[in-house]
C-alpha cells in the first residue's frame, strides 16, 4: 500500500504550499478498496435483478438503473485510481520538488483517464438523482407521466450524460485534471495541484462540488414537498397508511424507497463537500491549504468510503429493502433449486 511521505515547500504558479511530514496511511487506500468493490458487487446486483425480476420493473427502477450504470462508473474510476497510486508511489518515501512538479504538469494517461471517468459520473449520478425525484414528484403529484413520452426520456438522457460531458470534456480540453500528489487530496486524481489556489476552487465547483451542493438543496426541496404532500392527503382522504399505489397507478409501494435515496447521498458525500468546504475557507482567508491536521484525517477516511459507497447502499435499499425484489429473488433461487432437484431425480430414474 503507498505510503507517500511529503516535505517540501514549492511554488506553484506563484503560489507556495507546504507540505506537513506526514504519511498518507494504509487504511485510507483500504477503505477505498472495501467501498469501491462493494459498489461494484452492489450495482452488479441492481443490474441483475432488474433483469430477472420483472414484477419491480416501472419506469422509476428504469432511472434507478440509469444511476447505477453512473456510481459503477464512479467506483470503477476511484478503484482504478487507488490501484494506480498503489502501485506508482509505492516505493516513493520522499519526493522532491522537481517529482512533484513532474507528476503535476504530466499525470500519467491512467492519472487523466480516472479523472475524466470520476467526473463525468459523479456529474451523472447528481442528475440521475435529481430526475429521479422530479419523476416520483410530477407522478405522485401530478399524475403526470412525462416520464413516458419520448421526448421527455430523450431530454432526460440529453440532460444526464450530455452535460456532464461537456463539462468534462471543457475541463479536459483547458487542462485542470491530473494530479495534486499532496497529502491532502488524497490517492485520488481530479483537479492539478499545480494551478493557483482560486483555479483549483473554480474547477472543483465546475465539474463536481458546485453540482453535488445544488443537488443537497433540490432533492431536500422534492423531500419537503413530497412529506407535505404525502400528510396533507393521508389527512383529507382519513387514510393514514395510504401508499404511492394506491395514488398512481404507475408507482409501487416500495418506491416509497426513493425518497431514502437522497439521505444515503447526503450521509455519503457530505463528508466531501466538509473538505472542500474547509479548502475555500483556506484559501479566501490566505491560510495555509495544506496544514493537514486529523479533522482532516477523519474526513478524509469518511470520504474514501462514501464517494464510492453510493451503488452499495442503493442496492440494500432497492434490492435487499425492496419487498418484491427480494420476494422475486428468493422466488427464483427456489426456482433453480427445484429444477435441479427435478433433475437429478430424473438422472436417478
Amino acid at each position: 500500500m503507498a505510503t507517500t511521505v511529503f516535505t517540501t515547500t514549492f511554488p506553484l504558479e506563484n503560489t507556495t504550499s507546504s507540505f506537513n511530514d506526514i504519511e498518507l496511511p494504509t487504511s485510507i487506500l483500504v477503505c477505498t478498496y472495501v467501498s469501491c468493490s462493494l459498489s461494484i458487487c452492489g450495482a452488479i446486483t441492481i443490474f441483475v435483478t432488474y433483469c430477472t425480476v420483472p414484477q419491480a420493473k416501472n419506469q422509476t427502477r428504469r432511472l434507478l438503473l440509469y444511476l447505477t450504470i453512473a456510481d459503477f462508473m464512479s467506483s470503477s474510476g476511484n478503484l482504478l485510481g487507488a490501484i494506480r497510486y498503489s502501485v506508482k508511489h509505492r516505493h516513493h518515501r520522499l519526493l522532491t520538488d522537481e517529482d512533484i512538479l513532474k507528476h503535476c504538469h504530466h499525470p500519467g494517461n491512467i492519472c487523466t483517464v480516472q479523472s475524466l471517468i470520476t467526473t463525468f459520473s459523479s456529474l451523472a449520478s447528481f442528475s440521475w438523482t435529481i430526475i429521479i425525484g422530479l419523476h416520483i414528484l410530477l407522478t405522485l403529484v401530478y399524475q403526470s407521466e412525462w416520464c413516458m413520452t419520448t421526448i421527455s426520456k430523450v431530454l432526460a438522457h440529453c440532460v444526464s450524460w450530455g452535460l456532464p460531458f461537456i463539462i468534462t470534456m471543457v475541463g479536459a480540453f483547458k487542462n485542470v485534471f491530473g494530479e495534486d500528489l499532496s497529502i491532502s487530496s488524497g490517492p485520488w486524481c481530479w483537479i492539478r495541484g499545480c494551478l493557483k489556489n482560486m483555479e483549483i476552487v473554480k474547477w472543483m465547483t465546475i465539474t463536481g462540488k458546485g453540482w453535488e451542493i445544488a443537488t443537497y438543496i433540490v432533492t431536500a426541496f422534492l423531500y419537503i414537498y413530497l412529506k407535505y404532500y404525502m400528510i396533507k392527503r393521508r389527512r383529507r382522504e382519513h387514510a393514514p397508511d395510504l401508499r404511492y399505489s394506491q395514488i398512481s397507478m404507475h408507482l409501487r409501494d416500495d418506491d416509497e424507497n426513493y425518497v431514502l435515496l437522497w439521505f444515503v447521498l447526503y450521509l455519503l458525500r457530505i463528508w466531501g463537500t466538509a473538505r472542500y468546504g474547509i479548502f475555500v475557507f483556506r484559501v479566501i482567508h490566505g491560510k495555509d491549504v495544506y496544514n493537514f491536521d486529523e479533522t482532516d484525517m477523519v474526513l478524509m477516511h469518511l470520504q474514501s468510503i462514501g464517494d464510492s459507497a453510493q451503488a452499495f447502499c442503493n442496492c440494500l435499499l432497492f434490492c435487499v429493502k425492496d419487498t418484491t425484489v427480494r420476494r422475486g429473488i428468493w422466488r427464483n433461487l427456489c426456482w433453480r433449486e427445484r429444477d435441479r432437484q427435478l433433475r437429478d431425480y430424473n438422472q436417478i430414474h
